[in-house]
């Protein structure tokens, strides 16, 4: 590296990139040198001029990979526990890899995934990311994406935007020579949510498969199954993606100082029917690896098999030997360490890392340290299959961990325990652990030995006897001390502080799954949403009111009552209350609160519960909102009974979100100068404009910073009373009115021709691709989403859109107006915001009555039948 330059970094997590997903693991064709299974050209290009690192462990399921690669700590202390459940999001109080190297004087930036937290003030631009850019989930055409908060439409195929802004803010580096470090995160090769398929559909539908690649894997011998296939056609159009930027950095003065280092957040996502089937999986992974993605073996009783755990890790950068491999045992909380080592970073403030740095690995010959060949690996194996963390399970969905007079988690408590005092596990069922060339599972201290690459845990590798007993009791005692270590950090097991009025955001979303305490036994966490089943029922969530003012408090919920059928049972009301305060002040009913009768309607409501004037949250205090179930009334006339016997019926609710959102004088969302919204609706057209014209709603939205002055004097007049409750309920807008502030240019009309990147130059093959979708999508007449399963979107019966699937991808796509045909399109129809909204809607699945066009909340859908996420993952 030239003397005197500081490296620069780019860290890529691959979403559902398993070990076996790099062509360089499959067996080779006839010509001795082409992998006859997944094609990636550039990943295995990267891996040749770098380092493999194939003794690499990441962690179950992506959210806690993501938490664990930013903060360079094992997930579990750091507030993360799962995927979904309020637990995939860690504490405002851990320093991620961009507060890091900020502090070293670096600039950061963020392209792509993110499933750290959607909340107000967890997102990423508030989380030392100087640049960043945050995709709508799994929307591949035209993609209204998030700007460092703002939100910004753009046009083009979402992985190809995502590298044409990433490689702008490279060329920018390279101008101004600031060293930076990017975090890149596609969503590629992650499938889209089971919420996503089309009623007509297949499982098949749900992959990204786009042609001509799907072609182009098809004619591969032997011929992988139809899965198998559509999962290496976008693994292959990924590939080709990531090309470009090896090629920009290859080809600039870049290439003497930038690191490149690449991974996978968890094993492969497998099917069942290709699970199953023995000549599939060993298609799909050569590797023989058991397991995969969140998976439970009934062999072993256990999860964490090594084809859901093991990963591979790629670095290239200067120094750093071409075509080398190395098997020292590394994990996902190593990298950041090993960016600062390599940035020079000393004396930044973070919490302790658990990982440490494998910069002394990064040279021909190296040798790893005494420490490193020394090192015990421990990581929690909470999954999709409550089978895999029983315990845990239960403690995220049912009960939640106890707290202490403080309202803090109580540590330590029994809900915590390794094991319990007769000596039965309790956590430790949920650990395994890698020591040199063991592994051993806590749940029934089985122990396998691996050599080489034989990463199977089959009898031929199990451990029996005295060695097994030694080296499990070896494991046991180090995995107690872990564990022991991992409760008494200050962030285990902590769930989010909602911010309100953050930088003077006005809308903040209260996700109701991210109660720190519940009526135990009555109130049940189900995705995102609480499930409420008798009066009195309540459930509480931290809070931090950072702007003092007026708020409107809006429920966004679910409910509906069986008898022989889906909602054919009596309706019902319910009257909910929402107290904001400290618990101690709640339990005596002496803060602001809001009480409302909440209908049963068809579908997903919003309905607004009233306004509150809330005080800024004093220092060091804890401030909670509770929701509780006041009263239930029969809104419909009692069922006839059922041959002499009274009508079953069963109902439930199920409260998502309370949707908080800062007023101005005049009632209506407040912009705050300085915030992300404010900037955006300053830059919208002026109305009589032409562009005013086309969105004269969110042109309104530009004069709403100037009421800041009157809302913060109203809210120091509360600061001084939280007796005076404003109970007067903010009018939700009709059903399809569009929220204030929405952008003026989100496109109703797709373009036939493929897009003009700036910084990017589509392939031959990328063009075809966006050519087919842009003609599919134009043909359908705009491809939309209705939303399948529960629950649904309410909305009026002339907001109904087509709902079309690429042959080409299956995917949400981009899409011309609601209800207006393709030629119509073209023709370029007049449309009114409203349309837009309706077409935003059912791609992005809002709920209307959002008021503000900020932190636009989309609920989880749930499968009743096991009462979690359709799909964790797709949640960002």
């Amino acid at each position: 590296m030239p003397a005197g330059q500081r490296p620069n970094f780019i860290v890529i997590l691959v979403d559902d990139l398993g070990y076996d997903d790099i062509g360089l693991h499959h067996p080779r064709g006839p010509d001795g040198r082409s992998s006859i299974g997944a094609q990636t050209p550039n990943i295995d290009r990267l891996i040749k001029r770098g380092m493999s690192f194939s003794n690499f462990y990441s962690t179950p399921l992506c959210a806690m990979s993501r938490a664990e690669l930013l903060t360079g700590r094992d997930f579990v202390r750091t507030g993360t526990v799962y995927n979904t459940l309020g637990y995939d999001s860690f504490s405002l109080g851990e320093a991620t890899a961009g507060d890091v190297m900020q502090q070293a004087g670096y600039t950061t930036s963020h392209f792509g995934k993110w499933h750290n937290g959607r909340a107000l003030g967890y997102e990423p631009w508030s989380r030392g990311f100087n640049e960043s850019w945050l995709p709508s989930d799994y929307i591949h055409l035209d993609n209204l994406m998030r700007h460092n908060g703002a939100y910004k439409p753009t046009e083009g195929l979402m992985e190809q935007v995502l590298m044409d802004k990433l490689l702008g803010f490279l060329k920018k580096r390279q101008a101004d020579g600031q060293p930076f470090f990017t975090y890149y995160a596609p969503f590629s090769i992650h499938k889209s949510p089971r919420e996503e398929m089309p009623k007509e559909g297949t499982p098949l539908d749900l992959y990204f498969a786009p042609e001509p690649y799907l072609s182009q894997v098809m004619d591969l011998e032997p011929r992988p199954d139809p899965h198998t296939a559509r999962l290496w056609a976008m693994l292959k159009y990924w590939d080709e993606v990531l090309g470009r930027l090896l090629d920009f950095v290859e080809s600039s003065p870049l290439a003497k100082n930038t690191y490149i280092m690449m991974a996978g957040d968890n094993g492969p996502g497998l099917p069942r029917s290709v699970f199953d089937d023995n000549f599939n999986k060993l298609r799909r992974m050569p590797s023989g690896m058991l397991g995969h993605k969140g998976y439970w073996d009934p062999a072993i009783k256990a999860a964490g098999t090594e084809g859901g755990l093991r990963n591979h890790l790629a670095v290239a950068g200067p120094g750093v030997p071409s075509g080398s491999r190395d098997d020292t045992l590394l994990s996902l909380a190593d990298v950041l360490p090993t960016v600062a080592d390599l940035a020079r970073a000393k004396d930044t403030q973070h919490m302790p890392w658990s990982g440490s740095s494998f910069a002394n690995l990064l040279k021909p010959g190296a040798q790893p340290s005494k420490q490193q060949q020394e090192r015990f690996f421990f990581t929690m194996t909470a999954s999709g299959d409550a089978k895999a963390c029983p315990h845990a399970a239960t403690l995220m969905r049912d009960t939640l961990p106890q707290l202490s007079h403080d309202r803090k988690v109580l540590k330590p408590q029994p809900d915590l325990l390794y094991q319990d005092r007769n000596g039965t596990g309790v956590f430790k069922n949920c650990i395994v652990g890698r020591w040199k060339d063991y592994k051993w599972y806590g749940a029934n201290n089985k122990v396998f030995k691996f050599t080489g690459d034989s990463r199977v845990e089959l009898p031929c590798n199990a451990v029996t006897g005295p060695e097994q007993q030694r080296i499990a009791a070896l494991f046991d005692s180090k995995a107690q001390l872990w564990w022991g270590s991992v409760v008494a950090e200050p962030h285990s097991f902590t769930k989010l502080v909602f911010q309100l009025g953050l930088n003077g955001e006005a809308a903040s979303n209260v996700e109701t799954a991210g109660a720190i305490q519940l009526t135990r036994g009555n109130v049940h966490i189900k995705g995102s949403a609480v499930n409420f089943t008798d009066t009195g029922d309540n459930a509480c969530m931290q809070l931090q009111v950072d702007t003092p003012g007026r708020y409107d408090v809006a429920a966004m919920y679910y409910s509906r009552t069986d008898a022989l059928g889906k909602g054919d049972g009596q309706q019902l009301n319910f009257t909910f209350k929402v107290s904001v305060g400290t618990f101690q002040q709640i339990k005596a009913d002496s803060v602001p609160s809001v009480k409302a009768v909440l209908p049963q309607t068809p579908g997903m409501t919003t309905k607004s519960m009233g306004t509150l004037e809330l005080a800024k949250s004093p220092p060091n205090s804890i401030t909670e909102v509770c929701a509780q179930l006041v009263a239930m009334h029969n809104a419909s006339k009692p069922l006839a009974p059922r041959n002499g016997q009274p009508a079953p019926q069963k109902w439930f609710f199920h409260l998502f979100n309370l949707r908080f959102v800062l007023l101005d004088g005049q009632g209506k969302a407040a912009a705050v100068a300085g915030s992300p919204a404010a900037a955006a609706a300053a830059a919208l057209p002026a109305p009589g404009s032409a562009a005013g014209k086309t969105n004269s709603t969110a042109a309104a939205a530009g004069g709403k910073a100037a009421d800041t002055a009157a809302a913060g004097a109203a809210a120091g007049k509360a600061a001084n009373s939280t007796a005076a409750v404003d109970v007067a309920s903010v009018a939700i807008p009709p059903s399809g009115s569009p929220p204030e502030g929405m952008p003026a240019d989100v496109p109703m009309q797709v373009q036939t021709e493929p897009a003009k990147y700036q910084n990017f130059q589509p392939t031959a093959n990328m063009l075809e691709l966006e050519r087919q979708l842009r003609a599919a999508a134009s043909t359908a007449g705009g491809v939309a989403v209705a939303t399948h399963g529960q629950p649904e979107l309410h909305l009026p019966a002339d907001a109904a859109a087509a709902t079309a699937t690429s042959a080409a991808s299956g995917m949400r796509m981009g899409s011309s107006s609601s209800g207006v045909s393709g030629a119509a399109a073209a023709a370029a129809v007049p449309v009114s915001p409203e349309q837009v909204w309706r077409r935003l809607q059912r791609q992005h699945q809002w709920p209307d009555g959002q008021l503000v066009f900020q932190s636009m909340y989309r609920p989880c859908v749930i499968d009743e039948a096991n009462e979690m996420c359709v799909e964790d993952c797709g949640l960002m």
